[in-house]
């Protein structure tokens, strides 16, 4: 019997890679949340760290088919729970450990709509790795802060260099706001950098997306491409070939039937000096966004706009992606006037938000 650990950014990853080496017939000793080595031990995102025991193949005898699928199942329910054993008990040894005061900032994060084991993670490492006992409130407040802002990470808004072409792609879920974003974005492109644009659609699926860019080019006087196809893409993308910027609008799919075989995603593909955004609503709630996220990965490199965070009970999304995605923030959206309601994130407003100064004058 040999054992090894495998890592990922999430227990799916993680697990993912073990069945693809291992197979079924692993058996999952442990589950466990682990934190990458960095500034305090803290700032850099957790990883998932399964550490399973197997048998080297030649020593593996054949089974029956109900067998190995009960095994499977087996091997599937306990992987589940001992996540769920793993965490809570390690959560609520913690919590009863940490003072009042740190738990009350806990709260506010957990009545903001952070997820509660993210949560309740970023305190208790908090308390671990910075010694603020006989600190005053300011002390802890700022700590707090800073370590918030810390993992929120840097903010990566649209970068064009002169001289050179920049194609922007928005994807993500139906309903999310995105050819609305797009149009708060061309406006300030526009409006404010003089930048020459054009649109492309490929939301050909609804004929209200289309003629609501539509609407959005011409008072803006830019001209918009539709692509029904592939071919049609790559035309309006020659057609646009001396534009500073192309920005492109994408039909919404359920997250759940991605597939590297779509067109938009092999032109994407094909593109070098691009940008992707993930739009994605500051409403959804933590298991959806989880799956959006996962389905999400055949996308390489994405920054992430959170849109309708005035409609959100909190800001914790913000905090929430940032678990469960490694790629950068940019923009948030805080209503559907174009081109005002949408602002590169700031960190600072964030965080203040998140503990408790009502920023961005959300009602409850």
């Amino acid at each position: 019997m040999k054992v090894k650990k495998y890592t990922g950014t999430t227990a799916y990853e993680a697990m993912t890679k073990l069945k693809n080496e291992l197979g079924q017939d692993a058996i999952v000793l442990n589950t466990r949340t682990v934190r990458q080595k960095g500034f305090f031990g803290f700032f850099k995102k957790p990883i998932v760290e399964i550490t399973a025991a197997f048998e080297e193949k030649q020593s593996i005898h054949s089974k029956l088919n109900m067998d190995a699928k009960w095994v499977e199942i087996s091997n599937e329910i306990q992987d589940i729970k001992n996540m769920i054993e793993n965490f809570s008990t390690t959560s609520m040894e913690e919590i009863e450990k940490l003072p009042n005061n740190l738990d009350n900032y806990r709260m506010m994060l957990i009545n903001e709509g952070v997820e509660y084991g993210a949560a309740t993670l970023i305190i208790k490492e908090i308390n671990q790795q910075i010694n603020l006992s006989n600190k005053d409130e300011k002390f802890i407040e700022d700590i707090i802060k800073y370590s918030l802002m810390e993992y929120i990470g840097d903010i990566r808004p649209i970068s064009v260099n002169s001289g050179y072409q920049k194609v922007i792609f928005f994807i993500g879920p139906t309903g999310v706001g995105k050819t609305t974003t797009l149009a708060k974005i061309a406006s300030q492109l526009v409006l404010e950098k003089k930048y020459d644009i054009g649109l492309i659609t490929t939301d050909t699926y609804r004929i209200a997306a289309v003629e609501q860019l539509k609407t959005y080019s011409n008072i803006l006087n830019l001209p918009l491409k539709i692509a029904y196809n592939e071919s049609d893409l790559y035309k309006s993308l020659r057609d646009f070939s001396e534009k500073d910027v192309i920005l492109i609008d994408t039909a919404g799919k359920n997250h759940r039937d991605l597939d590297e075989e779509d067109p938009i995603y092999k032109v994407l593909n094909t593109i070098n000096n691009k940008e992707v955004f993930l739009v994605l609503s500051g409403t959804t709630d933590y298991i959806t966004l989880k799956s959006i996220i996962n389905h999400y990965d055949i996308i390489e490199d994405y920054k992430i706009i959170f849109t309708k965070m005035d409609e959100a009970q909190g800001l914790g999304n913000i905090i929430n992606v940032k678990t469960l995605s490694r790629n950068p923030l940019s923009y948030i959206t805080m209503g559907q006037n174009v081109p005002d309601d949408i602002e590169i994130l700031n960190k600072d407003k964030i965080v203040n938000s998140l503990i408790g100064e009502n920023i961005y004058g959300r009602s409850s």
